[in-house]
Order: C-alpha cells, then structure tokens, then sequence
C-alpha cells in the first residue's frame, strides 16, 4: 500500500478507534467518500476486535443500554449544573459542569459513563475508577472530587477540570525545543511513577490522556482501564486501550506491569521528539519501535542530535521483550536526566570511549585549557575526573545509605512511633522493614541498592536467617557486578559472605561455586589481604563440600598470604583463624586437635568479651567435637550455652536456633534422654517450617534425625512416617543418587526390616549399597553404614550364611580408637546376634562380652547398650549362667523400661527372660 493511502487509512482508524462498533460505518461516511478506503478502515477495526473478544461483551452491553434519556447542557446533576459537552467516547461522555448551588464557585469535569450500575461489568470498572483516582494525589494527575449514579442510574465521576491542551496539541502550538520536551517529558513520568508507587498501571497512555496546562504543567487524565499490580490479568484491559500506544503483551491480553507503561511512554517519548506519530497499529504488534531519528521528519530542527543517546533510550523503553526495557518509570527518567546532565545513560554500552567523551561535554573549557597548556595533562586530568566523579558516587552512596538506615531505625524511636510507642520493635522487625523499602524509598542508583543489599544481608546472617541474608547477598553480589556500578571488590565480598553462610548450612556444592567466584573477582585486583579473606571463605565451603585436601591447601594459602604481609594478626584474627583450622580439624576426624583449637578461639574470644556469632559458631564445634569424642556430658554442658547465646542473639525464629536444638536433642538421644530429645526435635521442626520452610533441606535434615530417635525407642511407625517425608523432601532438592537421599533410604530400609517387611525394605537397601559402592573407597564411612545396613537386612531374613559373608566385607578394627566406636559397636553386635541365632553359645558369648568390654560401652547410649545387654543374657541363660543373666538385666531394665515403647520386642524379651529367671531362683 502507497505511504499517502496508508497514511489516510491510519487517520480514519484513530479518528473512530474509541467509539462503539456500531457508530464506527456511519462516522467513517461522514469522514471520507471513498468506499474502498471505508472497507478497508472496517475490516481493520473488525481484527482489532477479534483479538479483544472478551473485551467488547461488556462494551456491547453498554451500547446495548443506551439511553435516549441521556443527560445534556443544561441539565442538573446534585449540586453541579452541566454546562457544555467536552468529548465522548465509547466508555461515556464528558461534560464542563459549575456549581448549582451557589455555596462557592468551582468548574469540574463530570464524566457520564453509559448504561446503568445494575450491569456488573459497568459497576465493576466505575468502582474500579473512582477507589484508583481517590487513591492518586499528586499535581501532575487529575483528582476525583466526587461520584455516584444518576435517578436513572446512569454512574458518573466528578472531576478536577484541567484547561489545557493534549500533549500533541500543546507541542504543534507551542513548539517547544528539544530540551524543553525532554523537561515536559519527565514531569509526566513523574506522574506515571507516582500511580505506579499507589501499585496503579495505567494501561492508555496517550497524547490525548495528557494535558497541558498553560503554565507547561502536564496533568495525567483517565485512569479509565488502569490496573491495579498484582490483579491477576483478565485478558479485558486490552479491549479498551488505544493500539498506537499499548505494548505488546497489553494488546495480547497478557500480565501487565508497570513495563507496561513503560512502553507507552516509550512511544510518547519517540514522537515527542520525532515531531511526528508512529502510525502503530494492531498488525505492528510483534514489529520493532522505530527510534527517533529514523521517524523524524528531514525538517526536524534537532534531527542530529537525536542518533545516541535519545535513540538508545527510546530503543530500550519500547522493547518488545519486557525484560529488555526499563524495569521502571523511575529508572527511564533517570536516564533522560543522565543525558540532560552529560553523563552516562544505561542503555548505552559503558566503553571507555563513551564515557570520556561525557565527561569532556560536561567539563569542556577545563579541558580546553588543560589541551592548551599541555597535552599530556590531559590523561591526568581525566584520571582526576573519574576518580572525583568516584568520590563523589561515594559520597553520595554514603549519605543515602546512611538516610536510609536512619529511617529505618525510627522504627525503634518511641516519638516516631505514634501510638504505639509503647511497643518494643526488635531488630528483626526494622531489618523486614529496611529490607520492604529498598527498592521503593530510593532512588535508582544501582550502587546504592547493592550497598543496602550487602549490609542487610549481613544483618540477617547475623541473626540467623539465612535464607533471607543468602537472597540478598546474591542480589548485592549481582547488583555491585552491573556494568553501571561495576566494583569487583565489595562484591567479591558479598559472594564470601554468601558462601560462609551455605557451608554453615552444609550446601557445599553451592557454597563452593559462591567462593570461587569470590576469588575470582579478588585475585585481579592485587590486595593480597582480601585474596586470602576469599581463600577462607573456599577453604570452609570446600571443608562442608566435604574435599578436605584442597580445604588444607585454601586455607593455608590464607594463611601464607597473610604472612607475606607480614601485619601481626589482632586477636580476633587469630580466633578466627583458630576457628577455621578447628573445623577442619573435625571434618577430617582430628577431634583431639579440633578441641584444643576451638577451646584456644574461644579463650581469646571470651577475653575480649565476645558474645558474637563466632562465638557461638565456636561453641557449636566444641560440642560436635566433644560429642564424636564421646564426652557427651561436656558436649551438653556446651551445647546447653550454646543455646542460651543463640537464642540471645538470633531470636527464636532462626534457623541457627533450630540447629542448635538438633544438636543438643542428638546429645540427649546419646545419653538416653529421649523424651528431652524429642522435645528438642519437635522445636526444631517448628521453628525451621517457619524460617525456611516444611520442603527446605534443613527440615528434612531434622526428619531424618527424629526418625533415628523414634526408631531407637521402638516407635517404628512413627519412625517410617518422618524417614519418607525425609525422603520426599530430598530427592525434591538433591536427585535420586545423591548421598543424603542413599542414606535415608537405607535407613528406611533398616525400619521396614525390624518391621518384619523384608520385601519391601530389599529395594531400598540394595540400591543403596549398590551406589555407594560404585562411587566410593572401601573404607569410606558411608559405605560402611551402608553394608551394615544390608548384613542387618540380611540377618532379619534369617539368611544367616550370607549375613556372615557381607559381615565379614566390614573391616571396622575394634581397637581404632572412640571416634569410630559407635561403628565399630554395630557389626560386633550383628556378628554376637548371629552366633546366638546359630546357637553358638559360646561364640555369641565371647562377642557379648567383648563388645560390652569397649569403653564406649561405658558413656554410649544406655538404651543402646542395654538392647545388646538383653540378648547377652539370654546367652548366658542358654549357658546356664543365671546369675550373669540376672546382672545384665538388672542393668538393663531402667533404661529400657523408661525410653522404649510398650508394645517393642526388646521389652517382651525383657520380661520373658525375667519370668524365666524368677522361675529358676523359685526352683532353686
């Protein structure tokens, strides 16, 4: 089609657009005595329909409840006399209207919508209008005086009158320069960013839906099809906007957001410095914005100085991806102000080239001089620039920072508090807030968002929320990586932090790619210090990864570089470095080393009158150190402490509080208070459904202990029900041939085989043992557990002969020494068990006695121990040893009777072998 004709067509379209379908052929008459040029205008207005169907069945109820009645000039509504017809459209007419009754004088606009608010539809989008206009009070955005319904029922909105003119209109008379509309334009998206701040989208920003007034002030009008954010999209809004100026996911009926009216005002911001419209119709949906200087006409004065930085701008506001575009009114008119003030825009590329000649625009007679004098000072000069221009960003950073958190911390003042003064607002509550304002109470400096980010995410870590310190140290770490902000040192940090947080949390995988990213952005930068502050932070994750070689190696490349500086260490420095060679101390089974420097940490950090949270993470490995050891009464002792600081220091919402009650419940078990364990479980559980969730990692982590709790109490189903949500929730998160979902699996296979469900428990304990035999060394502790299981499973079938191959595979030295006691008791007792099945007395006597010789039998579980000190009597019973058997029951007995179930088999064979007892001290 020829550019005239098309051109003609485009002007029909819009000149009919707004009105009701069936006015649309006789206006298209009066405008034009072309037939042809009419069919076409139809059949294009007849598409745009047929993509909005859902919208024009509320709008055909409308036309179909047109009324002859309508009111006119003249006529009296309330207190406002209508005086003359302003304009009409498909959602209703427009009229001036005055005071009638004389109290004072005021001239409003009355919008009347047609039909009545007995259509659900119509009262619907009115209800929506009036509550979107009363809740918009700014200058630049039409108020709403008032509203209600006609006697005939027909609703209506009482206005602010705007005299002025639409925004095309305004520039056609006034024309103002390019500087100037730059200026006009930002002043309306001020307006726009104030209704996107009250959560509104405008939806139909237009040339006509902005007035200006006389004094240049532009004033948002018709919020007619506004959205609210976060409405789910109904597919209608799109029936009613105007397709020259709607975005794409708009005219598909899509989720709108304030992107949205980004575009919008990326098509206003385009012909307002084009000088010219878009001619953008529905078919052009999916077809790339023009920028400016391609649209401008030969005799636009400032055609030249649009290619750049304007065109950038335009190209990116009116991206057809969402994602591509400015994710804020905010952040567009920050560039324009960029640009007005010669500085960098955003949606330009950040070369060298690009950047120096801003700042030689914007400083150009010091560079005039300095070029004059000398040339070489030139690259002084520049040098100079950026590093004021640094200075200053910092500054400025600083000052907003520290705004920021004043305002947050009002919170806490009882005069800023109101009524509610007399409340007392913990730390928690003003970090949730500072953390809600971060995106809306500042301005888009991107530096600044990345600061708070870093700082608040500390906060967190520090009291124990996790997830949340994690998200917004991911979010810093991004935010100090934009090409805007571009500082590789404070994000390099953020990383370190986020990785010391997951290696607490055992996410090795994760804390380690945290870390090596850390060192990455470190090693360029040539500051040795921080270099080894990122080989610790890879030194932990990589312990928690569980790769304790290269964790040696990290951390020792710490400690060398810190050396080469020669600076003596303070003593906090040294505590954590004590700490940190502590844990891997532990990891690797040193525990006696791994004692003495947790003590040695924590000695210097007392004296220095700690109560920090490396105190308490010191704590927490002394008790797990103190635990493998078997102390267990010095581990509870810590234990006990350690919750007392968490809890002083977190809250009892954290998930380090939660840990610490799994600890100390893992304790208590061991000491065969079961009951205070499970208390200690139940809490954990709690807490840890509330700060991460009841599908997180961690809650399953505490599942799969409890389990382990019940099952030593004899409490089977209870113990298979917390096994199979442990289950679930990992292979969720981790796969199925991940360790931690083998080793739940296998547990849930050794419940099911003391069940008596051997078939059913086969699957689960091959698999197991299939795995981690193909993935790991022989000697390695998961294997182990492992093939303890399967020899378990084994012997529950009476398959006594294989039992006794696959017990003989397990080579534990019962003389290794306590780490390994618990172990090692294991395959004793299975190996005791099945010579007592076999009837070798003798046998399964000499390996009763051996294993209840150990010296972990000594400070092990007294349930534990007195489940193997019952079949030991039965042994010696079978011998004739009755007073031996006496012995072993009377020690037994207390534990058992008070921790175990009633219904379990260990108490049935108690009592049986009582009865038989007392039977044979009455024979004797």
């Amino acid at each position: 089609m020829e550019a005239a004709r098309w051109q003609d067509l485009r002007q029909l379209f819009d000149a009919v657009c707004d009105l009701p379908p069936t006015q649309w052929a006789p206006r298209l008459r009066d405008l034009s005595d072309d037939p042809a040029l009419i069919e076409e205008a139809l059949a294009l207005l007849t598409a745009q329909t047929a993509s909005f169907d859902r919208a024009l069945e509320p709008l055909g109820e409308l036309i179909a409840t047109l009324s002859a009645s309508e009111l006119q000039a003249g006529d009296r509504l309330g207190a406002w006399q209508l005086v003359e017809r302003l304009a009409s459209g498909g959602m209703g007419i427009v009229f001036i209207a005055e005071r009638a009754d004389e109290l004072f004088r005021q001239r409003v606009a009355i919008k009347l919508l047609r039909g009545s608010v007995a259509n659900a539809a119509v009262a619907e989008r009115l209800a929506s209008e009036r509550q979107i206009l009363a809740d918009l009070q700014h200058p630049n955005i039409a108020r709403l005086y008032d509203g209600g319904t006609t006697p005939s029922g027909q609703p209506y909105l009482v206005m602010e009158y705007v005299a002025g003119l639409p925004l095309d209109r305004h520039c056609e008379r006034h024309a103002p320069d390019l500087r100037q509309r730059l200026r006009l334009f930002l002043r309306i998206c001020r307006a726009v960013q104030a209704a996107h701040q009250r959560l509104v989208v405008h939806c139909d920003l237009k040339p006509s839906n902005v007035l200006v007034r006389e004094d240049g002030e532009p004033v948002l009008l018709d919020f007619g099809i506004a959205r609210m954010m976060g409405e789910g999209s109904d597919g209608d809004t799109g029936g009613f906007c105007t397709p020259a100026y709607a975005s794409p996911e708009l005219l598909a009926g899509a989720h709108v957001s304030v992107v949205s009216d980004v575009f919008g005002l990326g098509v206003l911001f385009t012909e307002l410095l084009a000088c010219r419209r878009t001619d953008r119709g529905v078919a052009d949906r999916e077809r790339p914005m023009p920028v400016p200087s391609a649209l401008a006409a030969a005799d636009c004065a400032w055609r030249k100085r649009l290619p750049g930085d304007l065109d950038a701008i335009a190209l990116r506001a009116c991206a057809l991806d969402p994602a591509r575009r400015y994710p804020s009114v905010e952040a567009f008119a920050a560039d324009i102000e960029r640009h007005l003030a010669r500085q960098p825009v955003t949606a330009r590329a950040p070369t060298l080239r690009y950047r120096s000649g801003r700042w030689l625009r914007r400083h150009w007679r010091e560079s005039a001089v300095a070029g004059v004098a000398v040339l070489a000072a030139a690259t002084f000069v520049w040098r100079l620039g950026e590093e004021r221009a640094r200075a200053e960003q910092e500054a400025a950073v600083a000052g907003q920072v520290g705004d920021f958190l004043v305002a947050a911390f009002d919170a806490a003042d009882p005069h800023m508090r109101g009524a509610r003064g007399t409340e007392d607002v913990s730390a928690r509550q003003v970090l949730d807030a500072s953390a809600a304002r971060i995106d809306e109470a500042l301005d888009t400096t991107p530096a600044v968002r990345a600061r708070l980010r870093a700082v608040l995410g500390r906060a967190y870590r520090n009291l124990g929320q996790s997830q949340r310190a994690e998200a917004l140290l991911t979010q810093a770490a991004e935010g100090f990586l934009d090409p805007q902000v571009a500082q590789p040192g404070p994000a390099a940090q953020a990383l370190s932090e986020l990785s010391r947080s997951l290696s607490q949390r055992q996410y090795g995988e994760a804390a380690v790619a945290a870390a090596r990213r850390a060192l990455a952005l470190r090693q360029p930068l040539g500051r040795p210090l921080d270099t080894a502050d990122a080989y610790d932070a890879l030194g932990l994750a990589l312990s928690a990864k569980g790769d304790f070689a290269e964790a040696e190696q990290a951390l020792k490349a710490a400690l060398a570089l810190r050396d080469e500086r020669a600076t003596p260490a303070s003593p906090a420095e040294q505590a954590r470095t004590l700490h940190n060679l502590a844990q891997l101390y532990r990891q690797r089974g040193e525990l006696e080393r791994a004692e003495r420097s947790y003590r040695d940490a924590l000695a210097i950090r007392r004296r220095l009158g700690e109560r920090s949270v490396d105190t308490q993470s010191s704590l927490h490995g002394l008790a797990m150190s103190l635990f493998a050891q078997g102390k267990l009464p010095g581990a509870r002792r810590v234990q006990d402490e350690n919750l007392q600081l968490a809890r002083a220091l977190y809250g009892e919402d954290s998930d380090r509080v939660a840990n610490v009650h799994v600890d100390l419940a893992g304790v208590l078990h061991n000491l065969g208070d079961y009951g205070r364990a499970r208390a200690h479980y139940r809490q954990a559980l709690t807490i840890m459904a509330r700060v991460t969730g009841d599908d997180s990692l961690d809650y399953a982590r505490i599942l799969n202990n409890f389990s382990g709790l019940e099952y030593a109490r004899g409490a089977v189903d209870e113990a298979e029900s917390l096994c199979r949500r442990a289950i679930t929730i990992r292979r969720s998160h981790l796969g199925d041939e991940e360790r931690r979902v083998l080793r739940t699996e296998a547990a849930l296979g050794r419940i099911l085989a003391r069940s008596g469900r051997v078939q059913e428990a086969q699957p689960l304990v091959e698999r197991a043992l299939a795995v981690w035999t193909r993935r790991y060394p022989d000697d390695h502790a998961g294997i182990l557990m492992v093939r303890l299981g399967h020899a378990e499973w084994l012997l529950a079938q009476n398959r006594l002969d294989e039992a006794d191959v696959a017990l003989a595979d397990i080579d534990i030295d019962l003389d290794r020494g306590e780490y390994n006691a618990l172990m090692s008791m294991r395959p004793a007792a299975l190996a005791a068990e099945l010579a007592q099945r076999r009837q070798d007395w003798a046998a399964s006597s000499q390996a009763w006695e051996r294993l209840l010789a150990l010296p972990a039998a000594t400070w092990a579980d007294p349930v534990m121990i007195g489940r193997w000190r019952v079949p030991y009597a039965e042994v010696l019973a079978a011998q004739g040893r009755f007073q031996a058997a006496d012995e072993q029951l009377r020690i037994a007995a207390p534990p058992l009777r008070r921790e175990l179930v009633p219904d379990d088999e260990m108490l049935r064979r108690l009592h049986a072998l009582e009865r038989t007892l007392s039977a044979v001290r009455a024979a004797g």
